[in-house]
């Protein structure tokens, strides 16, 4: 057995796959490294390439289950005196293996970005994370399963398809409640899955690859009953709890952090890594406000102290450096701020456009090359 795993492994397509969900995971992740500084937002972006990896992995299911019909040596391995279903499972574990591995080395690549400025959290996303162990296993039970039940040579150009079918459709049907956030994994930033929540996705998902792998090999097709019930139940639990208890505030993440020197600009701590580079950009602008009566005199974002604030978004790169001007959204009003250059309409002694003087609407004039959007409370002196 141990033989058959380390050929199905470095000489079967388990190889191949390690190597795809590497590259294609690295370059999804170092395309837009909305995950910089956060172990948090790692996690979960890595839960969230699911929508692909998960095809991916089922797809290299399909092949390798429909080797022996390409080769024309079913015949010849029925007379192998072994049961079928071992090297059936061989393969699956292998598979399953190598997608683990290639997902490891991918979030231990985008780690090394993350250890220095690394922000504070409570660590719930080691659970979120190993959840991906069995999800790709039942993705890989998936496409194996589709391979060995249907005799097509070109089902393995179905299988993605059906793949993504599959996923989309498990998180988007409305009447389970808590499955959008949990397949998708759209959870805001400063969010993310309880413990519980991850044991009951795991084994979920394990359930998902038993009943495909029964399905695929066992003569007795009443067994499948088994883990069909199983992941009714579970299907049936998983909806059945509210959605804010499957996701929660990290109290550690969303904890606020100031500024010590010049005026006060306060984050949540995932955001504690920009918080130095929005000083730089914002202080200079409240300084020159300072002598202005009625003109703002802090600026704070969305965390635990005050969690009706909108959040601070940003762009940045995957070294936690903003990768453009932040732009801020205060009573509607989108404002770009920049302590080198100020709007040709600003008033050179003030720093501030004297269209917006009268009742302190926003801060700063707004400018229409702005991207991406933030929220702030401005507290008035």
């Amino acid at each position: 057995m141990n033989r058959a795993f380390r050929n199905e492994f470095y000489c079967g397509t388990a190889g191949p796959l390690a190597m795809t969900m590497l590259i294609s995971l690295v370059a999804a992740l170092f395309l837009q490294p909305l995950w910089a500084g956060s172990w948090n937002d790692l996690a979960l972006v890595v839960r969230t390439d699911l929508l692909f990896t998960w095809p991916l992995v089922a797809t290299a299911g399909a092949w390798a289950a429909g080797r022996e019909i390409r080769r024309g040596t079913e015949e010849l391995l029925a007379t192998v005196p072994r049961p079928s279903w071992q090297p059936f499972l061989v393969s699956w574990a292998a598979l399953t293996l190598s997608a683990v591995l290639g997902i490891a080395t991918a979030w231990g690549i985008a780690a090394i970005f993350v250890l220095p400025i690394a922000t504070g959290d409570s660590g719930g996303w080691i659970a979120a994370l190993l959840v991906c162990a069995p999800a790709h296993g039942s993705g890989a039970a998936f496409g194996m399963a589709l391979g060995r039940l249907v005799r097509w040579r070109l089902v393995v150009l179905l299988a993605p398809v059906l793949a993504v079918l599959a996923y989309t459709t498990a998180s988007w049907a409305s009447w389970t409640v808590g499955y959008d956030s949990l397949l998708a994994a759209q959870v805001s930033s400063g969010s993310m899955y309880t413990v519980p929540s991850s044991a009951l996705q795991a084994m979920w998902f394990a359930a998902i690859a038993a009943t495909f792998l029964v399905l695929a090999v066992s003569r007795r097709r009443w067994l499948v009953l088994v883990p069909v019930a199983l992941v009714a139940t579970l299907t049936l639990l998983i909806a059945s709890v509210p959605p804010n208890r499957h996701v929660v505030a990290d109290p550690v993440a969303m904890q606020e952090v100031c500024t010590t020197r010049g005026p006060t600009i306060c984050v949540a701590r995932y955001q504690e890594h920009v918080l130095d580079q929005l000083a730089e950009l914002a202080q200079p602008m409240l300084e020159k406000l300072h002598d202005i009566p009625g003109a703002p005199e802090e600026l704070r974002f969305r965390s635990a102290a005050d969690p009706e604030l909108p959040s601070y978004h940003y762009v940045t790169t995957a070294t936690g450096r903003l990768a453009r001007t932040p732009c801020t959204s205060a009573n509607g009003w989108r404002a770009c701020w920049s302590a080198r250059s100020l709007p040709a309409t600003a008033n050179p002694s003030t720093g501030l456009s004297q269209s917006l003087v009268p009742g302190w609407p926003t801060t700063w004039k707004a400018r229409s090359d702005c991207s991406g959007t933030a929220g702030s409370r401005i507290a008035n002196g």
